[in-house]
Order: structure tokens, then C-alpha cells, then sequence
């Protein structure tokens, strides 16, 4: 993610308040000047003002939310930028000093919410999904257009047991659309085992392995089926763990939104060592 660069030439304007002879493009022009000033909170809500007057999926609508989403997301110094490319390095091998690294660009931009959303992430990691869901709620609230962070919040619900809560989170996805299907997915098979739906998690599973095969986590459950149904698995335990051990910076980024990603690493030694 770029530091904030954005076109002086949009920033014709000083005020905030909102026209009704005003189109979408000139809100989003005027919260992109505002971006500039670095006012992300007013110009979050010239936008999430806007978002709430259209008719849902029409071109308005879609891209006042994508510029909602990119204002939410955009990193205004180079110093917080390099700070949380440091925490995402950190976060493979040492979770406390990564949350270390995200605390301080929080104290920089208090206010972006890649940087919430990496937080909640890395307190699920460390079992703090309380502390996740905590921080979820807030920002869902400023921002309920961010599909990233409603991810978070279903994966702290989940941890947390609350089932309701979870579905209602993935209910509204439309799987098909989403680019972060797969992580829904992965959530549902969880439940399918947590509800002893074996049979549907396998099939959940296998259809995710053919959509993307290199995400690590779809051979822990089916190994976790596998043990489950007091069967051993240890091609797919060797798998996993080679996976998990030399998987490049690429493709853990690609992958990085699962909390639990590769953090089955020492269950899994043990099973192959069996």
C-alpha cells in the first residue's frame, strides 16, 4: 500500500459540507482533498454520509464505498508505512514484537484501519480474541463497508464461540463475488467440524482446494478430519509443515487475512513424527 498520493488538482475545495446538487464524483473529490489535509475522519464521513443516501450496488454506491475503503486503508507517512511492513515480517516468528511495531504507526495514524485490522488479526493469533472482537466492533462501526474487517470480526466471533454472531457476519457474502471467498470458506468448514458435519467440511475443503491449492490451512482440517475419524495422516502433516516452512513472502501476504495461518506448524511435526 502506497503512501498517500493523491492529484492536487482534485482539491478544489476547503468546505466539508455536502451539496444535494452535488454528484458522487464531486464527494469523493471533496473527501480526497480532505485525505490530503489529512482529515481522514471527515472525509470518512462525507463519504459514509453519502453511502447511506444510495440505492445499494448502484455505481454510486460502489464507488463512494471504494473510495471509503481506500481513504480507510491509505497510509499518509512513510515512517507508518515502514512500520507496518515490519510488523507483517515480524508477525511469522515473534507476534508480541509485531503488535510492538503496529502500536507504534497506530501513535502515528490512530485512524487507519489496516493498521486495527492487523492488530485483531495478531490478538487472534495470541489467543486474545476478546481483544480482537473488541477492537472489530469499533471499527465496524466508523466503517461497516470494509469486508476485511467484518472478516476479522467473524474469526474473533468464531474463536469466541459465538456461532450466531459468525453467521450472521457470512450470510451476507456473496461467495461468488467476494475476493476473500476463501477465507469464508475456511471459517465454514471449520463450523461443519465443530458441528461433527464431516462429510460437508471434506466437500467444503476439497472444492476450496480446487479454487486455490497452495493455501496451506484447507490440508490442516482435512488433516484435522482425518484424526478426528481416528485416522492418520501424515503425508498431509509433512505437507504442511514443508508448506508452512518455506512459504515465500508472496505468498504469505496472499494468505496472511487467515490469523491461523501456519500456526499449526508444531501439532503437525508431532503427527508426521509419529
Amino acid at each position: 500500500m502506497a503512501a498517500l498520493l493523491f492529484s492536487a488538482s482534485i482539491a478544489y475545495s476547503q468546505g466539508v459540507k455536502v451539496s444535494r446538487s452535488e454528484t458522487y464524483q464531486d464527494i469523493i473529490a471533496k473527501a480526497q482533498n480532505l485525505a490530503l489535509q489529512k482529515d481522514r475522519q471527515q472525509a470518512m464521513n462525507i463519504l459514509s454520509n453519502a453511502i447511506s443516501k444510495e440505492t445499494p450496488k448502484n455505481i454510486a454506491n460502489v464507488e463512494l464505498k471504494k473510495s471509503l475503503n481506500e481513504l480507510a486503508t491509505v497510509f499518509f507517512s512513510d515512517k507508518t508505512q515502514q512500520l507496518y511492513e515490519v510488523a507483517i515480517t515480524l508477525k511469522r516468528t515473534d507476534l508480541s514484537q509485531s503488535l510492538q511495531k503496529i502500536a507504534e504507526a497506530q501513535r502515528i495514524e490512530p485512524d487507519n484501519i489496516l493498521l486495527a485490522l492487523e492488530q485483531a488479526r495478531l490478538l487472534i493469533a495470541k489467543a486474545d480474541c476478546s481483544g480482537a472482537e473488541e477492537i472489530t466492533i469499533k471499527q465496524r462501526s466508523i466503517n461497516p463497508h470494509f469486508e476485511e474487517m467484518n472478516l476479522v470480526h467473524s474469526q474473533a466471533a468464531y474463536c469466541l464461540s459465538k456461532l450466531p454472531v459468525f453467521a450472521k457476519g457470512a450470510e451476507v457474502i456473496d461467495m461468488k463475488r467476494s475476493a476473500l471467498s476463501k477465507f469464508w470458506m475456511i471459517l465454514e468448514a471449520e463450523k461443519q467440524i465443530k458441528d461433527k458435519n464431516m462429510l460437508k467440511a471434506a466437500e467444503t475443503l476439497n472444492a476450496l482446494k480446487k479454487i486455490d491449492p497452495q493455501y496451506p490451512e484447507i490440508d490442516y482440517w482435512l488433516w484435522k478430519i482425518d484424526q478426528l475419524n481416528k485416522k492418520k495422516s501424515p503425508a498431509l502433516a509433512e505437507k504442511y509443515v514443508m508448506t508452512c516452512k518455506n512459504i515465500s513472502a508472496y505468498l504469505y501476504r496472499q494468505y496472511m487475512m487467515d490469523p491461523m495461518l501456519c500456526r499449526h506448524k508444531a501439532e503437525m511435526e508431532i503427527s508426521g513424527n509419529e
